[in-house]
């Protein structure tokens, strides 16, 4: 197999890439080939001072001898300062158009990518399923990789157009101490398969005010009628997130669900928690509840920019649900469960 680095590749693995003064050991993964699986690298770029980038990148799956493709292990690589990168199937075209896109190369595939502008508006992909996530991008990992349970790999149809989303910030919340860059490694499966199916949600009603400083809000998702068992699920919200917590919830009930039923739970917001070999059983008929407890805070850059983003205009620094670190919050949940019904969008 060939190497990729991240970035500029020497005979010594501590370099700095691209024109970063600060030296630090890349990332590599491997480029697989056709029989291996597929692979994909997004080009270097610069994230200035005071910046936030979100650009999305599509390709397609290539086609092969073999038909389906079955993918039973995940490689998600990132240089240090991203906020996020997430996966998604191509669904119904909003505004959000890959045939719109420039023309690029990514490394394994060629692909098209939008840079910011209708990738920062989360309605034009409420309709795509989740194929995989990493918040994980800090200098001692930069890589997370996931091997699926025994048995089990997610389907891909040859020419299934994909879309890789990637987030950089370097703000006050965040800092991209080098250039941005993600990687991702798809591995071929070779058992026979139960299929991978995902859960993306999201609770969008949030308001983090100075004058309602710890609020707590929460969001249920129902699964397919059918026995499901979780493998992996992780949180994510922005820098007033305190507590993510997830529940096994039974469908029914309208008050939160004992601890005893919580399966996840993440302090940490910028570098959150993804949680894997569950092998966890969801109740027939029921879902999830998750629940995200924030704590306000006065912002630095101001309150002007933030009550600028109130659809209220209430004048009381309230963050509200949107993609940006600095001026918005999240309350997402990323959820991987077998075998697949259907995959699953609670907005």
């Amino acid at each position: 197999m060939r190497i990729a680095c991240l970035g500029l590749l020497t005979a010594s693995t501590l370099v700095a890439c691209g024109d970063n003064v600060p030296a630090f050991e890349p990332w590599y993964l491997d480029e697989l080939t056709p029989d291996e699986g597929v692979w994909v690298r997004t080009p270097e770029f610069a994230v200035a001072a005071g910046e936030e980038i979100q650009d999305c990148y599509f390709f397609e799956i290539p086609a092969t001898a073999d038909d389906p493709l079955w993918i039973d292990k995940f490689e998600l690589a990132l240089n240090p300062g991203s906020h996020h990168m997430n996966l998604f199937r191509v669904a119904d075209i909003v505004g959000l158009d890959p045939a719109a896109g420039e023309p690029i190369d990514l490394g394994g595939v060629q692909g098209t990518v939008i840079r910011g502008g209708e990738c920062w508006k989360s309605p034009n992909w409420a309709t795509w399923p989740l194929v995989a996530n990493s918040q994980q991008s800090s200098l001692d990992e930069p890589v997370y990789a996931w091997q699926l349970p025994d048995g089990v790999a997610a389907r891909f149809a040859p020419g299934e157009r994909l879309m890789l989303q990637v987030h950089y910030v370097n703000a006050t919340t965040q800092d991209t101490p080098f250039r941005g860059k993600a990687g991702v490694n798809l591995t071929r499966s070779t058992d026979d398969t139960v299929e991978l199916g995902t859960l993306f949600a999201t609770q969008q009603n949030i308001r983090i005010c100075r004058s309602s400083p710890t609020p707590v809000y929460s969001g249920t998702c129902s699964m397919p009628e059918g026995l499901h068992r979780v493998a992996a699920v992780n949180g994510h919200f922005h820098s007033r997130g305190e507590r993510f917590s997830v529940y096994a919830w039974d469908g029914v009930s309208t008050a939160r669900p004992p601890d005893a039923a919580r399966f996840y739970q993440s302090t940490r917001w910028a570098e959150p928690d993804m949680v894997n070999g569950l092998d966890l059983a969801l109740p027939d008929g029921g879902g999830i509840w998750w629940t995200c407890e924030f704590q306000w805070r006065e912002p630095e850059i101001g309150c002007a920019a933030v009550d600028a983003r109130d659809p209220q205009m209430a004048n009381d620094c309230c963050y509200t649900f949107g993609p940006t670190v600095e001026t918005s919050e999240h309350c997402n949940v990323f959820l991987y469960y077998y075998p697949k019904t259907q995959d699953i969008n609670c907005f």
